[in-house]
């Protein structure tokens, strides 16, 4: 009947209304992790937009970069997100061409081991299933997420250093 057709009609819009304000909250969390990385905000807004967001101020995280030889790679850019897809407090974007960035909080116990171990894992999926060789980076573990910015420049200055004096690593600290 026509009411059936126009009941399926309203639960159909509002599905998409959700979609909608899933994707821009998605994108918002986005923009918000490349200002904070780029250290594009000031200390108010972060704490703000953060709670905003719903993303945990005092977590422990820490900032890997990974770079791989091609520009614009979106198959490994895929392949780590399919990686970190199960945890939602992970952040996976890109600043740069050759760039991916994964900021990745960290439980209490794990520690700088655990880094190497996922920076190796990351090395690995990507060679295996993208076909992509990468480098990883990664900077110290912060407290607060105001100091995220200070372990991306931390990941970057590891990586521009590593491929001068360690340019065989594919795993830089």
């Amino acid at each position: 009947t026509s009411d059936d057709v126009f009941m399926v009609g309203k639960m159909a819009a509002f599905q998409i209304q959700n979609l909608l304000v899933a994707y821009k909250e998605r994108f918002d969390k986005d923009n918000f992790i490349k200002n904070l990385l780029l250290d594009n905000l000031l200390l108010v807004d972060i704490y703000n937009r953060s709670k905003k967001l719903y993303i945990d101020v005092d977590a422990r995280r820490c900032v890997c970069i990974i770079e791989t030889k091609n520009e614009k790679d979106s198959v490994a850019l895929e392949t780590v997100r399919t990686l970190f897809s199960g945890n939602k407090k992970d952040f996976i974007t890109a600043v740069d061409e050759k760039s991916i960035i994964l900021v990745k909080e960290l439980e209490e116990k794990q520690g700088y081991e655990d880094i190497e171990k996922i920076a190796r894992t990351i090395v690995d999926m990507l060679n295996t299933e993208a076909m992509v060789k990468a480098t990883v980076a990664y900077g110290t573990i912060v407290k607060e997420i105001k100091e995220v910015s200070r372990s991306y420049k931390e990941a970057r200055m590891a990586l521009d250093v590593g491929k001068i004096f360690f340019s065989t690593k594919n795993v830089i600290a």
